[in-house]
């Protein structure tokens, strides 16, 4: 017990030289740099935070600890240093030190902090600071409240900022915890669906690919646009033969996302399985137009001898007249 009162009073007084007090009444509002540099200064202070909520047995100093902690991250908010606002966030948020009994304080004081009011202050900041790359730590650490509050400001008919901004936040929050984003994939609204799809792409976690599985043949094609551009991004290579079944998609807007998909992806992978749609599969002479070019506009052998038996009415891939005619203009030669 002697040596956790050490450790504790070694906490307070690192904390209280950072300038949060430890039994004052504005304990919320005073963070005062007192370390040689501004960086040592939020990690020592936010180290010492954290040494005070692992040691802190008391209910009330624990929510009091929160109180200051808020405030930290509200401070941060106000005047733009998103870095110090995400590193306070995270504080709390990311591997948690204090008692497993202490959730629920840690829950209500999320919840107070995160007020329409406030929200409505952050987004409108971030994209007046031009969506900064320091505000993802914040988002990523701030948990349902804020995707919640992202959906809802989806749905209003004048929102705080462009939906564009909403979206890529929504997709920054998903990256601490991507189930935040996949347990709305089973709302009932096509909007709600394409916006978390195309936010679930952007968080750039793999664990959303399942999910977006889920609705890949989704009835209306704005979702499925979306779902497959997300599972391109996730997957890279891996998802190339699902861009080529997307081929075959019966919305002209889903085969020309997969087109410019396919373009994207450099691999030889997307030469074969071209052919081998092109050969297999009724297309029209636009699309096959699209599709041929993709392959002569790459240098490799594969790609090179791909187009050449594509041209050849003998070649053992059988290509209809459509495709072979359009593989022909390719290389230049006569129909």
């Amino acid at each position: 017990m002697e040596f956790r009162t050490a450790q504790y009073e070694k906490a307070r007084a690192v904390f209280d030289a950072a300038g949060i007090g430890s039994a004052d009444n504005d304990l919320a509002e005073r963070l005062r740099a007192e370390f040689p540099r501004p960086s040592d200064d939020l990690r020592a202070s936010v180290a010492a935070f954290r040494d005070l909520l692992r040691l802190e047995i008391r209910p009330e100093r624990f929510r009091r600890l929160l109180r200051a902690w808020a405030g930290r991250v509200v401070a941060g908010i106000r005047s733009g240093d998103f870095v110090s606002a995400g590193a306070w966030m995270k504080a709390v948020t990311e591997n948690p030190v204090f008692p497993s009994e202490y959730s629920h304080h840690v829950t209500d004081a999320l919840r107070d902090l995160s007020r329409p009011a406030l929200l409505d202050e952050l987004v409108v900041a971030l994209a007046k600071a031009g969506d900064p790359p320091g505000a993802d730590a914040l988002l990523s650490g701030w948990g349902s409240p804020l995707v919640e509050y992202l959906i809802a400001g989806m749905l209003v008919e004048t929102p705080k900022v462009n939906r564009r901004h909403l979206v890529e936040y929504l997709g920054q929050a998903g990256r601490g915890d991507i189930r935040l984003l996949t347990s709305w994939l089973r709302d009932p609204r096509w909007f709600v669906l394409r916006n978390v799809a195309t936010a679930i792409g952007r968080a750039g976690r793999e664990g959303g690919v399942p999910a977006l599985m889920t609705i890949v043949d989704h009835e209306d094609d704005r979702v499925r646009v979306e779902v497959v551009r997300a599972l391109a991004t996730l997957e890279g290579q891996d998802a190339v033969p699902l861009l080529v079944s997307a081929l075959a998609d019966a919305s002209q807007r889903v085969r020309n996302a997969a087109v410019s998909l396919l373009r994207a992806e450099p691999s030889d992978e997307v030469v074969l399985r071209i052919a081998d749609h092109l050969a297999n599969e009724a297309v029209t002479a636009d699309d096959a137009r699209r599709l041929i070019k993709i392959i002569a506009e790459r240098t490799s052998e594969t790609a090179r001898d791909t187009l050449a038996s594509l041209a050849d009415r003998h070649s053992k891939l059988r290509p209809s007249k459509v495709v072979r005619a359009a593989a022909q203009a390719a290389l230049g030669k006569p129909s």
